[in-house]
């Protein structure tokens, strides 16, 4: 089975409340109503994975919370690293995970998630990665395989973005 690496951009966080942390921003209603379509969308695609590195921010481990019913039955781990990681980081920390674990889901932030997937992706279905460097919006899911590649050895233009998907806009009906 190809090894899995699933980029999803937590939902459209609040800026009502005037908080201090940005950490601390909650989800709005919008992000909530889009986080439960792509919840939908991927459990229409049996979309499943064994673990998940969500970041510490409030407004990621909401979308989490919505997807995780999804998901099967993944190991979920919050990772402080992945508020304010760049590409090389997450790498580097997908590089340690068990090579024996297949699917692997990242729940983060922007700009990191979008230079992630155009680092690891060397190829991809239609035009999905030109979308993808264009704009990887609150919610946006990526998915790339790596063949049977394992996640120690992870380089730089190995995977095949399989997808990128963005959830309909609730307000455009």
């Amino acid at each position: 089975m190809p090894t899995t690496l699933y980029l999803l951009r937590h939902a459209k966080s609040s800026w009502v409340a005037p908080l201090s942390e940005d950490h601390d921003r909650d989800l709005s209603d919008k992000g909530r109503a889009r986080a439960a379509a792509l919840a939908e969308w991927m459990e229409g695609r049996a979309l499943e994975c064994d673990l998940v590195l969500c970041s510490t921010a409030l407004r990621a481990r909401q979308t989490l919370e919505i997807v995780l019913p999804v998901l099967g039955l993944p190991q979920v781990r919050h990772e402080t690293g992945i508020y304010e990681a760049n590409a090389g980081s997450i790498i580097e920390m997908l590089k340690t995970l068990d090579d024996q674990t297949e699917r692997v889901m990242v729940v983060g932030h922007e700009p990191s998630l979008r230079q992630t997937a155009t680092t690891l992706a060397m190829t991809a279905n239609g035009d999905a990665l030109e979308r993808l460097k264009r704009k990887y919006p609150t919610s946006a899911l990526s998915m790339l395989t790596f063949g049977a590649a394992r996640w120690s050895s992870l380089v730089p233009g190995m995977g095949h973005l399989e997808l990128f998907y963005v959830p309909p806009d609730p307000d455009a009906v």
